[in-house]
């Protein structure tokens, strides 16, 4: 385990020439690409990490501008070529360092993503109402079944539910407020970097027509869509989700 200059944990593993940085979604840790970072690895320096808010770094607050500076500070750390990748929540991080900092980044990965939500705040409330009346377990037991879908293994089921259950529900609000009334399409707009935008067939998070939405915004984007998955497609669907993400940032070329 690894610290930033902010006191960030972060894990790395491989030393390639490149490296890929992984950050998750709403309320999930680096348990999101276990799948994914082997193979990874025998290419690139891999980082995972649990987000400000969650996990190994649920000390800190989260807030978008500090989530999107620590993908900065990985990057100096890291110093070579860097690919990003996001899962939802990650995406709004993942894509506003690419705008931020387009010299350090070769390639984009967003998985799970959208150009905005026009009623977020009315969400985040009605998600803290939920809250005053479940627990953090029952909420994670009820994301689960209605986020993965029946191609999900048992025990990654079992994780993700342990992972969410762990979380305070104030800096899950927090976070989910964070993302929820941001707006991505002049983000996505300014966006240099090569870019692969992924989707469940299943997913009704963000659902197959927001990635066409966030694909019309950013220059030279690629959709592709996986079946059998939701919104969490690496835990659905991971060799699908391994093959087309090796691929694309080794050549940036997307085979259908």
């Amino acid at each position: 385990m690894l610290r930033t200059k902010q006191g960030l944990k972060y894990f790395a593993m491989g030393d390639g020439p490149e490296a890929v940085v992984c950050h998750p979604s709403l309320g999930l840790g680096r348990f999101l690409f276990y799948r994914l970072v082997p193979p990874l690895s025998r290419r690139y320096r891999v980082v995972t990490y649990d987000p400000r808010g969650v996990g190994e770094n649920a000390a800190f607050a989260p807030e978008l501008d500090a989530w999107v500076n620590d993908v900065g500070d990985l990057m100096e750390e890291l110093d070579r070529p860097v690919h990003l990748m996001g899962v939802s929540l990650g995406t709004w991080v993942m894509s506003r360092a690419a705008v931020r900092w387009p010299d350090r980044v070769r390639r984009l990965v967003l998985m799970g993503t959208t150009p905005g939500f026009p009623n977020g705040a009315a969400q985040v409330e009605a998600r803290r109402e939920e809250l005053e009346t479940l627990s953090m377990g029952d909420f994670a037991k009820q994301y689960a079944s209605a986020t993965l879908t029946a191609s999900a293994d048992p025990e990654v089921r079992e994780q993700l539910v342990l992972d969410l259950s762990a979380m305070n529900p104030e800096k899950y609000l927090e976070s989910m407020a964070a993302i929820y009334t941001a707006e991505n399409r002049a983000v996505f707009q300014a966006i240099g970097s090569e870019t692969l935008i992924v989707v469940g067939s299943e997913d009704t998070r963000t659902v197959p027509r927001m990635a066409d939405q966030a694909a019309e915004l950013i220059a030279g984007s690629v959709v592709r869509v996986v079946p059998n998955a939701g919104h969490l497609a690496l835990l659905d669907q991971p060799s699908r989700m391994e093959e087309l993400i090796l691929g694309f940032l080794a050549s940036g070329i997307i085979d259908d």
